[in-house]
């Protein structure tokens, strides 16, 4: 059974470097046209675009959220003496991992599309 879950590990780790890879490209193409573009026209794009906002907003609660699941079921291994360290548990941990990634990715690319918006 052990197998499953060092598989499904690995896959889940192998995507969540893919796509933190892909965020970063979009982070570093924010930050160049970001340079480029006045602060002051990036701010008027992103507050006069209420799906944008509500988007961003909703994605950092849920990180924050799943970032405070993960210590929760950590805290929860710490106390119980080892009663939880289990295969499932590390694969719990990776799959919240996954979605952080996958969410910061989402918001990264966003980002990407308001910035890169030539309208």
């Amino acid at each position: 059974m052990s197998d499953i879950f060092n598989t499904i590990s690995i896959i889940v780790n192998l995507a969540s470097i893919v796509l933190a890879l892909i965020g970063l490209f979009f982070v570093i193409g924010n930050w160049r046209v970001w340079k480029r573009i006045g602060s002051d026209i990036i701010k008027a794009k992103a507050f006069l675009n209420k799906e944008f906002l509500e988007w961003n907003w909703i994605g950092i609660v849920v990180v924050g959220a799943l970032i405070v699941t993960r210590r929760i079921f950590r805290f929860l291994e710490l106390s119980t003496d080892g009663v939880m360290t289990s295969h499932e548990i590390e694969v719990i941990f990776d799959v919240i991992g996954f979605f952080v990634i996958f969410l910061l990715f989402l918001i990264a690319y966003q980002w990407y599309k308001l910035i890169h918006d030539h309208k």
